[in-house]
């Protein structure tokens, strides 16, 4: 009877204190804001991982230069997720083998750039651009449209029509997209400007309850 009693005793302080030391973590982390960093780039990463198969079926190189302590982007993670996944996808299907994906990531201040008024997003003057580009010779991709055929047509159509959805994404989110093809090259490049947010995005650990 003894034994039993010690051991319930024993167990309720053992969750009292478990449960006050959890609400000591929770007040920890509450006080503790995360400060949201590098989701651009983090998302590019996993978009590629998540390409990989088709990159290394074709054997496309990628090349990525992307600026140290990028702001944050003030459209949706999912939504930037969609847009680079549906560009690569596009960059893979209309890349030769053997060619090359590069990706440019910078942010610019729209007051110091040229640009027509028509294509600089509303967004304070500043902007991250992110450059898109596939190169491939010219030798490859005259055997590529060699054997093109009809379900090759099919699939190209419907990513064209996934980009056009990518674009009006953008100009919803106060963005803007353009898109230069150069069939002597051949080279394809989409730029991106998307909007900045201007506050600091934070976000905080998961509370135990």
């Amino acid at each position: 009877e003894f034994r039993k009693q010690s051991l319930n005793g024993v167990t309720g302080d053992i969750k009292k204190i478990d449960s006050m030391l959890n609400s000591l973590l929770n007040y920890i982390s509450i006080n503790a804001p995360i400060v949201k960093t590098d989701t651009l780039h983090l998302i590019l990463e996993g978009v590629l991982e998540a390409n990989e198969k088709p990159l290394q079926k074709k054997n496309i190189k990628i090349f990525k230069k992307l600026e140290k302590d990028l702001p944050e982007t003030s459209m949706h993670d999912e939504q930037v997720r969609f847009i680079l996944n549906s560009i690569l996808q596009y960059a893979i299907l209309s890349t030769p083998p053997h060619g090359t994906i590069g990706f440019l990531i910078k942010s610019l201040d729209a007051q110091r750039e040229t640009l027509d008024k028509k294509i600089s997003p509303k967004n304070n003057g500043s902007y991250i651009e992110v450059d898109i580009g596939s190169i491939g010779n010219n030798k490859s991709s005259g055997q590529s449209e060699r054997v093109s055929g009809t379900a090759h047509d099919s699939k190209e159509e419907a990513i064209q029509l996934i980009l056009e959805l990518v674009k009006e994404i953008i100009q919803k989110n106060r963005g803007t997209m353009t898109f230069q093809v150069d069939k002597k090259k051949p080279r394809t490049l989409i730029t991106l400007r998307l909007p900045i947010e201007r506050r600091k995005v934070i976000y905080f650990e998961p509370i135990t309850l």
